[in-house]
This record gives C-alpha cells, structure tokens and sequence, in this order.
C-alpha cells in the first residue's frame, strides 16, 4: 500500500505508479531511433527536456528508470545529429507525415466549471474545469481517423496506422522514406487542405474516385490540426507510453472499431482511496460516478488516476 498525507507527497503515488510502469513498458520505437530527437516532459514541470539522443532500447530504458516521464516523444524527423541543441544544426535528413484530430475540434464537448467546488456557470479564482467525454465522440474522432488513413492508401499510395493519442484524440502516421520523407511545409500543407478542404473541379457519383465520389456518398473534410502535418519536425507521442493528461496508454488501433473504456485504456489495476475536489454526478464511458467534495471514495485505480490528472481531486491511497 502506498499512503500520503501531504499535497506534494499526494503526487509522489502516481510518480511512482508511472516509474513502476516504465520498468517493464514495451515501447514501440522506429528502427531509425539513433537519428530520432527523443523529449519527455518531467512531473512538477511546465517545459519538456528536450534534444536527447539515445542509439538503442535499452540505453533508453535505463534513463526512464532515472528520469521517470509524465509525457514521453520522439521526433517525426530525422536528424544527422538529434542531440544538437540549435536546430539548425541537427541536419534535417527527412521525415514521417503526421496528422491529429482532436475531440475538441470535431465533437460539441461539455465543458463543466467547479467554484469552490460546486458547479458553476461564470470563472472564479481557482476554478477547475473539466471537460465531459463520451464514447459516441470518440467513436466519431476514430471514424475520421480511419476516413483519413483510406484517403491517404487511395488516393496517395501510402499506408497510415492509427494511434490513440492516450487522451481525447487520434494521431494518423505515415512513415515516410524517400520522396514522402522530403515533402517540405507547402507540400504537406497541401496535403492537409487536401484532406480537410476537399474542393475536386468536378461533379460525380458515388462511384467516382476521390473526393468526387466521397461528397457524392455525402463525407466531408476532416478538421485536423494543421500545423501538426505541416510541420516536419513536430514531436509524437511514443507509443506505450502514458499520456499525462489521462493516465491511458498510447497505442495503435489496429481494427476498424474504437472502444472508449477508461479501464480498459489503462494500464494500472488495483484501487485508490480518491479525495474529491467537487460535488458532482460524473458521467464516464465506464459509468456513473458520485463525487462530493472533501470526500474519499474508492474507486478503480485506473479511474481514479484518470479523475487526478484532470483536476478533480487527489488520490489518498493506493492498493494493488
């Protein structure tokens, strides 16, 4: 069991639920890895450590063992010299084609606001904002997300995977070699109008190719955002890392269908002690959850690192 009585000492738990993690955490790491810029975003900071270079697996594991991550990346591009500081000097050799649609941008979310507490319409001093998922918006974010990796297979030639970002969104990634890895800004830009501003010169049916016969079946543009794909040297999560903001794992999808489970989407087990921060009836994918404020509850590990990340409250006590 692992117990706490202060703020500071609070957040020791999930430090050390994360550096448990990482002991044993399969990361998915790209072949070329040496040439990657590797940043992690430490607990308790604002700013990534960013321009580290590690030449194999293992060389980063051990300094996740040191340097315990909330946040985990590698670069989309390709580096002569990863670790240089300027990054003119990194010697840009290429890189992949990145794409990320967020629930924010596609779903209309509910945003709820806590004073001292208790709901409230208006800002306060301190106040806690707390933003409602739900598994029809993320099941709509997936379908985008798969609607972009067919566009790029029929209509560019390439093969994208689909990776839950490990929070509210999708990352759509084509590794790039070649041609596609030299793409420069206004050709990615072009791309991502492609995608998200279809406008074909003809009229067809749904038969057509392209974005003549997907408006005639009645698809639209996806809003993504842009300046992930028009940017060549944007950071990506790693995926099986955590994402810090939710405490879920990033990882491929690989089917054609997106299970919004907290519990399922996590990889801790066991249950918290869970101190609540507000008064409110909380709807999750994996159920409804009563909270009142200055009150523990226990609940399932998983979600209750999940309510912690957002804000909602702290976690007292953990037990396996």
């Amino acid at each position: 069991m692992l117990i706490s009585t202060s703020r500071r000492e609070l957040n020791k738990i999930i430090y050390t639920l994360f550096k448990e993690y990482y002991e044993n955490a399969i990361l998915e790491l790209p072949n070329d890895m040496e040439l990657r810029e590797f940043a992690y975003q430490p607990f308790d900071a604002e700013t990534y450590v960013r321009h580290l270079s590690f030449t194999n697996p293992d060389e980063l594991k051990l300094f996740l063992r040191e340097k315990v991550p909330l946040h985990l990346y590698y670069s989309s591009a390709r580096y002569q010299l990863p670790q240089a500081k300027n990054m003119e000097e990194k010697g840009w050799l290429g890189s992949d084609l990145l794409f990320d649609l967020d629930a924010d941008e596609i779903c209309d979310l509910r945003v709820k606001r806590f004073c001292d507490g208790m709901e409230a319409l208006m800002q306060c001093e301190n106040s806690i904002e707390y933003v409602e998922l739900t598994k029809d918006c993320m099941e709509n974010v997936f379908g985008k997300a798969l609607l972009i990796k067919d566009i790029l297979k029929e209509d560019f030639g390439m093969d994208a995977k689909i990776y839950f970002s490990g929070n509210r969104g999708f990352h759509v990634r084509v590794e790039c070699h070649g041609d596609c890895a030299l793409l420069d800004s206004e050709d990615r830009k072009d791309i991502a109008d492609y995608i998200s501003d279809p406008s074909p010169p003809y009229e067809g049916d749904v038969n057509s190719p392209g974005w003549v016969g997907r408006l005639a079946r009645g698809l639209k543009g996806v809003r993504i955002d842009q300046q992930v794909t028009v940017d060549p040297k944007r950071l990506v999560r790693i995926p099986g890392s955590i994402n810090g903001k939710a405490g879920l794992k990033v990882y491929e999808v690989k089917g054609d269908t997106f299970d919004f489970n907290i519990q399922s989407l996590s990889p801790f087990k066991g249950y918290v002690a869970f101190l609540s921060y507000v008064t409110y009836s909380l709807q999750l994918p994996d159920g409804k959850i009563d909270l009142k404020k200055d009150t523990v509850v226990k609940l399932p590990a998983q979600i209750g690192i999940y309510l912690s990340l957002k804000g909602l409250g702290v976690i007292k006590a953990y037990v396996r």
